[in-house]
């Protein structure tokens, strides 16, 4: 018995067709997304990029998309490779190329000191990486979806985060290559599009164990938050777009003020790390809003160089500089005080100190340093 053909755009009801074109809509104005682009899907078998996969299938004669998919098998659950067949077999329903790559993450993990998730993650967007690379897509989509950015809010306040980094995820990364089509979409309507359109998708257990501070988040927090406001979600979206449009006036403002006066970058030296400095002449003439967000670009700029930009953003700062808010607020107040005989520890082994107006980033260096108060918390 044959399977029923997949009803095209505008066979869809009319709830689910006004879903696509959202969809499109957004990519066009909010990703700035071309025509004729090439994608390459990230495809776990999961409801979210299933749907992603559907809906851009479906815009594609539209938007003159090429798309490739990429399945990661983990190899952490048994029924993973069972999911990678499924990957495999939706993209020949959709007629989208597959490849599946195996990752050896608890290796990864062992080597290189990390947890499980973490490992899976900067292994699973490494490959994802390279595929991109390798089928020359402009761009790897990801399937988060409006639910994720409440998610990812909350775990980021959790650690600490400061603005405009506390609004979220972001829905377009041109450095990592990076498009979220659905972060303005819930969750519900993209799986009863799949379930209009006949398709399935794999459940993975693993969501369901509060091992995980993201899980607890989504199973037992964020469900209490919405029974007080049901359009949590919604509200969420909006603080989102504001952070979006603070982000890109600071981005604007640093980039001024660093063309006038720019940092110096300092290559690893033996035994040290590669250090920035912040030089007093900049950093005399910024207000302290505009410090705090030149210090997180320092920061960021260390970490990504120190990656080898190959992880994604998980509001932990480990990869991408997400310094704790207070840890900068301390540290501005040690310049403004003209107080030097501090260093605060910052995220990915880095660390800051004042030197005559100025502040150096950087590893510490292997030497005995004079004896300092350290301020990291």
């Amino acid at each position: 018995m044959t399977e029923p053909e997949l009803p095209t755009l505008q066979k869809l009801p009319a709830v689910t067709a006004r879903l696509c074109l959202e969809v499109e809509r957004f990519c066009c104005q909010r990703l700035g997304l071309a025509q004729g682009s090439r994608l390459l899907l990230a495809l776990s078998g999961g409801a979210d990029s299933t749907a992603l996969a559907l809906v851009l299938h479906m815009l594609a004669p539209r938007m003159g998309l090429t798309l490739h998919a990429l399945s990661v098998d983990h190899g952490l659950r048994a029924e993973s490779a069972q999911d990678a067949e499924f990957v495999l077999q939706l993209c020949n329903k959709l007629g989208i190329g597959c490849t599946v790559r195996q990752a050896d993450v608890r290796a990864f993990a062992a080597c290189g000191k990390v947890g499980i998730e973490d490992a899976a993650r900067r292994l699973r967007y490494s490959l994802l990486e390279q595929e991109r690379v390798a089928v020359g897509a402009d761009f790897i989509t990801l399937g988060h979806h409006a639910a994720d950015v409440s998610e990812d809010v909350l775990l980021r306040l959790t650690r600490g985060t400061g603005w405009p980094a506390l609004g979220g995820m972001t829905a377009r990364d041109d450095e990592r290559h990076l498009l979220r089509p659905l972060l303005a979409t819930d969750a519900q309507p993209l799986k009863d599009l799949l379930r209009q359109c006949g398709l399935h998708w794999c459940e993975d257990a693993s969501n369901q164990s509060r091992q995980y501070k993201r899980n607890r988040l989504r199973l037992d927090v964020l469900p209490l938050l919405r029974q007080e406001n049901p359009s949590l979600d919604h509200n969420v979206h909006d603080l989102w777009q504001m952070a979006r449009l603070d982000e890109d006036y600071w981005n604007k403002a640093l980039d001024a003020a660093l063309a006038e006066n720019p940092w110096l970058e300092l290559p690893a030296a033996v035994g040290d790390g590669p250090s920035l400095t912040l030089p007093a002449k900049l950093l005399s003439g910024l207000h302290p809003a505009a410090r705090l967000r030149l210090y997180v670009r320092a920061v960021r700029c260390l970490c990504r160089a120190a990656a080898g930009d190959i992880g994604e953003d998980d509001g932990a700062g480990q990869l991408h500089g997400q310094a704790r808010a207070r840890t900068l607020l301390a540290l501005d107040e040690a310049l403004a005080s003209g107080r030097g005989n501090t260093r605060f520890q910052l995220p990915g082994g880095l660390e800051a100190y004042l030197k005559g107006g100025s502040v150096v980033f950087g590893a510490p260096a292997r030497r005995e340093f004079s004896p300092a108060r350290r301020a990291d918390k």
